[in-house]
């Protein structure tokens, strides 16, 4: 009877002691990994919360900053004055907007809003978010 080629390994379980083939301890190494995949989550989506907060405060104050100079009587300098109030009441000047507004020949009224994009807290490229509000003009009616 010819040799085989492939002998069978020794069973190195059978020599090791019952406490090494337990899992018991193996949490010592889980908890911080599992720990660092909750942590980060949990801070992505706070960062995800806080960049919806602040492109949402920033379409308020744009449409109400539209609206504003839309009314009779109002130009579109009163539109700029109350969207950067707006803006400067909700965000403590944490987000510094650049507002500008224009009155198109049809009678709409434009106010686009750019701010840093929150990346980091409220740390971003710069002009990197854009929002704008429109209004008819009363004016114009």
């Amino acid at each position: 009877m010819p040799r085989p080629l492939l002998r069978p390994l020794p069973r190195f379980s059978a020599r090791l002691p019952s406490r090494l083939r337990e899992e018991r301890g193996s949490i010592i190494a889980e908890f911080p990994l599992v720990m660092v995949l909750v942590v980060g989550l949990a801070l992505t989506l706070t960062q995800l919360a806080l960049f919806v907060y602040v492109r949402n405060g920033l379409i308020d104050a744009a449409v109400q900053g539209a609206h504003h100079a839309s009314l009779y009587g109002n130009g579109v300098e009163d539109g700029t004055n109350r969207t950067y109030a707006i803006a400067d009441r909700r965000f403590h000047s944490l987000v510094d907007p650049e507002v500008s507004a224009d009155r198109t020949a049809d009678g709409m009224i434009t106010v686009r809003v750019r701010a840093d994009l929150p990346l980091v807290g409220f740390i971003g490229p710069r002009g990197g978010l854009v929002v704008e509000g429109h209004a008819v003009d009363e004016d114009s009616l």
